[in-house]
């Protein structure tokens, strides 16, 4: 079998010109060795930027797909499917996310019809074509859309099995990107939701740490956002569940993760602080405060800045309960602890 995608242009389009004449026939001649030099062209022209050329040679390889599909709708509807989703891309790289979006619904309907003859084929088609589908969503302002058409291509992605683990690292790559773009957005509960949706692809035993750490931050950080816009109440169940996550991590992992428990108890209690839930505050902060601790004694650096701002909100807490005399000592701690890295800094 010819293998076209390690060919140059020169040479698919050498294939190409070839065919031509016997597939322009009157009726055409149904050669597939057209239709994929047409696609790996595309491929290459897209690379190289040249987009609409790119868009030119997708056409035509998609129409004559059509025609092998009409002829051998078992063999080829996956790869009608796979042709009008990477149609799709060539249409948006030129900013026509409208008719992409109907060639990529087109090809979900294919690969859908296409999952009992060719199951990991069509599957991967579908996930890939969801994602772009989900990208033209988030360009469209359809946030709501967006989700629900990335938690369907991580649900497919998930009944493929092992057949799809090769793709694992596109996945979550891909879900990765779609997060990291959100939260620099200021969306926040949809950076969680695709964090979520991120565990979701690996098996609930396998769960990387890394995924669960990601996790973790971006509830900190979409709660530290509810804080500061007033939404106090709103930031506590994402805080809370950043420190369980934080916990577990570092009941796992110690050594990686004790700074990182700390810090989210930290966060904890300067958030529940902010929302006047000051009892559990405090019982958050004297952890915190313990856990900084234990992590000086293994790797002072790390640990003593962040304790700074901790015993602040650790001595906020025990004044607003009116324990005034015991947020004093805790300042003076404080004082203390600044004096001593004042210290270290002027002999570094």
């Amino acid at each position: 079998m010819t293998d076209f995608t390690s060919m140059d242009v020169a040479e698919l389009r050498d294939v190409i010109a070839s065919h031509r004449a016997e597939v322009e026939a009157d009726p055409p001649a149904l050669v597939p060795a057209f239709a994929e030099a047409q696609l790996a062209l595309a491929a290459k022209l897209s690379e190289a930027g040249e987009m609409e050329r790119a868009l030119a040679a997708s056409i035509e390889g998609v129409d004559h797909l059509r025609l092998l599909t009409d002829s051998d709708v078992g063999t080829f509807a996956v790869h009608l499917a796979s042709a009008l989703n990477n149609m799709s891309n060539r249409l948006s790289d030129l900013g026509r996310d409208d008719e992409a979006r109907l060639a990529g619904d087109e090809a979900l309907a294919l690969g859908k019809r296409a999952i009992d003859t060719a199951p990991a084929e069509a599957r991967f088609v579908l996930v890939s074509t969801l994602m772009n589908q989900s990208g033209r969503s988030w360009r469209a302002g359809q946030s709501l859309r967006a989700i629900d058409e990335l938690g369907q291509a991580v649900e497919i992605f998930r009944d493929g099995g092992e057949a799809l683990y090769s793709f694992l690292g596109i996945m979550v790559d891909a879900l990765h990107r779609n997060a990291m773009a959100l939260a620099e957005g200021g969306l926040w509960e949809e950076a969680i939701a695709v964090r979520r949706m991120t565990a979701e692809v690996f098996p609930e035993d396998q769960v990387p740490m890394a995924v669960h750490h990601l996790l973790a931050l971006t509830l900190q950080q979409g709660a530290f956002a509810k804080s500061r816009d007033g939404f106090y109440g709103e930031s506590l169940p994402l805080v809370e569940e950043a420190a369980e996550l934080a916990r577990a991590l570092a009941e796992a992992a110690p050594d990686q993760y004790r700074l990182f428990l700390a810090q989210s108890l930290a966060n904890l209690a300067s958030r529940q602080h902010e929302a006047h839930a000051d009892a559990e505050a405090l019982d958050a902060a004297v952890e915190a405060v313990g856990v900084f601790q234990e992590q000086a004694k293994i790797d002072p650096a790390s640990a003593l800045g962040p304790l700074v701002p901790t015993l602040e909100t650790f001595a906020s807490i025990l004044n607003t309960l009116g324990h005034t005399e015991q947020a004093q000592n805790i300042l003076g701690q404080r004082d203390h602890l600044l004096g001593v890295l004042e210290q270290a800094k002027g002999q570094a």
